[in-house]
Order: C-alpha cells, then sequence, then structure tokens
C-alpha cells in the first residue's frame, strides 16, 4: 500500500465521530476568514456562518488545543494547521482521475485539490481519442498503463468518474496495486475493494438529500 504523507504532529485519536464530521466545514471557513486578511474570529462568528451553536464550536476545538483567548477569539493560523494535521491534509496526496467524460471534465479543472494537499498527477481513460491530450497541465494517460504509473509515482488516492458498469472493476484494479484510499462519482456504491478506504458521491442522491430537506422545511413552516 502506498503510504500516506508523512505526520510528525500529534493529532487527537479519540475526535467523536460527529466533530470529525464537521471538521472540513471549520478549516473551509477558517482558510475563507485567513484568505480575507483575519487572524483572529470567535466563536459566535464561526458558529453563525456553520448554522452552529457557541458551545458546540469551543466544545469542538478545544480538542485541538488551546487556541482561543477570552475576548479576543481563535488564532486562525494555528487552528488551521491543527485541523490540516488532523485531516491528514498538511502534506501532498499524489492523487490520479480515472474518467474524462462530463464530470471528470470538471473535476480535472477543480483547483481546489492542489489548494488542499492533493496533488493530482494524471488522468487515465479508456477512449483513445483522449489518450495523448493535456488538460489543465494535466496528461491524460490510457488506462492501460495504470498500474506501472501508480507504482512508480507512488499514488496515494484515486478519484473515479466512469460508469457505473466500469467501476467496481476499476476499484479493483487499483486496490491489487496498493491505492490507499477511493472516491468514486459512479453512480454506484462500491464494496468489498479489498479493504480500501472508500467514498461515495453521489450526486442524483445528494439533490434527493436537499430535495427532501425542501419539502419538509415547507411542511414545519
Amino acid at each position: 500500500m502506498n503510504s500516506p504523507p508523512n505526520n510528525s504532529h500529534s493529532v487527537p485519536a479519540d475526535i467523536p465521530a460527529a466533530t470529525a464530521s464537521r471538521l472540513g466545514l471549520y478549516l473551509r471557513e477558517l482558510q475563507h476568514l485567513q484568505r480575507g486578511g483575519l487572524t483572529t474570529v470567535k466563536s459566535n462568528i464561526l458558529g453563525a456562518r456553520l448554522g452552529l451553536s457557541d458551545s458546540q464550536i469551543r466544545r469542538d476545538l478545544a480538542l485541538f488545543g488551546e487556541f482561543g483567548k477570552r475576548g479576543v477569539g481563535y488564532d486562525i493560523s494555528g487552528l488551521v494547521a491543527a485541523l490540516r494535521r488532523a485531516l491528514g491534509t498538511d502534506g501532498q496526496w499524489n492523487t490520479i482521475l480515472v474518467g474524462l467524460g462530463n464530470l471528470g471534465s470538471a473535476l480535472v479543472r477543480y483547483r481546489g485539490f492542489s489548494q488542499q494537499g492533493f496533488q493530482l498527477l494524471a488522468v487515465f481513460e479508456m477512449d483513445g481519442s483522449k489518450v495523448g491530450s493535456m488538460v489543465e497541465s494535466i496528461p491524460v494517460l490510457s488506462i492501460d498503463g495504470i498500474e506501472e504509473f501508480v507504482i512508480q509515482n507512488q499514488v496515494q488516492l484515486a478519484i473515479l468518474a466512469v460508469p457505473a458498469n466500469e467501476a467496481q472493476a476499476v476499484a479493483a484494479r487499483l486496490a491489487k496495486i496498493g491505492i490507499s484510499g477511493i472516491l468514486n462519482f459512479a453512480p454506484v456504491s462500491l464494496s468489498n475493494v479489498a479493504g480500501v478506504p472508500t467514498v461515495n458521491v453521489d450526486l442524483a442522491i445528494e439533490l434527493q438529500r436537499l430535495a427532501f430537506a425542501v419539502v419538509n422545511t415547507a411542511k414545519t413552516s
């Protein structure tokens, strides 16, 4: 298995699952404030931006050290560094994308990957007419050479944007060569990928969740 980035700093080992699910949101908002030139932020401001209570913010962030001062707020720079360590994004993750259809074409152009430590090295395609091209300076390569590339470049993560009927086979192929994690955008849930951590993202399901929230908000209003 390709190793994740080295992390020499301590990270809380007992982060509650509910808190862990909010870490990405905290990091995103803190980085946004940081880009705006702020150096500190109070819990009530951060809570208002995320729809969380002051007490919830304080409980969650207390797990990462004493970054807050009464009357001043939290040190944004220190918190950003601590959250990136906890999320494993304080180093570089070598990443590939498989599939250059409509969704894959959008993903390869997303600049947020590199900003958060995910270095997209190549795109792999079955369609020979796309192989050999460049998208946003990223080479499009034949999927026939994916095993050699992953091993030679110590690729840790793979993003799948392939048709549903191809996703399971591609995931199994990647698992055999030691990929560390898979982000699956194919509209099918992957199963039994040889113990490789896998996150399934189905955009239609997310829209269904949104529709459910809208309908139920209307019922209670």
